[in-house]
């Protein structure tokens, strides 16, 4: 009988110090599924990728200038002349709207001159952004915040004035509003290539 008095207090103990089933959740929060959440939204479509020194999205630096018109159809506006040809598409061909521009040339004298290979890539449209998460719309600081900028020249356009930062050996180039100091724009070409560097695609 003494047994049974002694193993029934302990019994007793034990049970009650066992902690209730689902209150591990409530004290230490499971934050495996929020941090998911979170880097699934960080990720961007392959289409719209800005990779620095290399393309945005399909469009591909060096690449073959008909295979925009390929891609995106029929450009809303193309520019030709000496050897030299920029196109531009607007969003619903709204030229009031976001627009993708490309400028390329012929390499007169190679095996492929007849080719224009594409030398600088611009965005407009917030949709594109880097493996870091930046796009247009966003303050300068948000931008240096991963490269190291430099202005290099400016231009107008509607009435605005506008400064492009280029990350020097990068090869992006951010063009941001100087009233509202936030990106416009958002350029790609070669690291190096002082010819695309320069040329106003607005």
């Amino acid at each position: 009988m003494k047994r049974i008095i002694f193993i029934l207090p302990l019994a007793c103990c034990l049970f009650a110090c066992k902690p209730k089933a689902g209150h591990e959740t409530e004290d230490k929060p499971d934050l495996t599924a929020v941090k998911a959440i979170d880097d699934t939204a960080k990720v961007t479509p392959p289409d719209k990728l800005i990779e620095p020194g290399k393309g945005i999205g399909q469009l591909l630096l060096n690449g073959n200038a008909d295979s925009a018109a390929t891609l995106l159809g029929k450009p809303d506006f193309s520019d030709a002349a000496m050897g030299s040809v920029l196109m531009t598409w607007y969003v619903r061909h709204d030229t009031a709207g976001y627009k993708t521009s490309i400028f390329a040339n012929h390499n007169f004298g190679a095996k492929d001159e007849r080719v224009a290979h594409i030398r600088k890539i611009l965005v407009t449209a917030p949709g594109y952004k880097t493996a870091d998460g930046l796009g247009t719309g966003m303050g300068l600081y948000e931008y240096q915040k991963h490269f190291d900028l430099k202005a290099i020249t400016s231009y107008k356009a509607k009435g605005k004035k506008v400064k492009v930062y280029e990350a020097k050996g990068k090869g992006i180039a951010f063009e941001v509003d100087s009233a509202s100091g936030k990106g416009v724009a958002i350029v790609v070409h070669k690291p190096g290539d002082s010819l695309a560097t320069y040329i106003n695609m607005q």
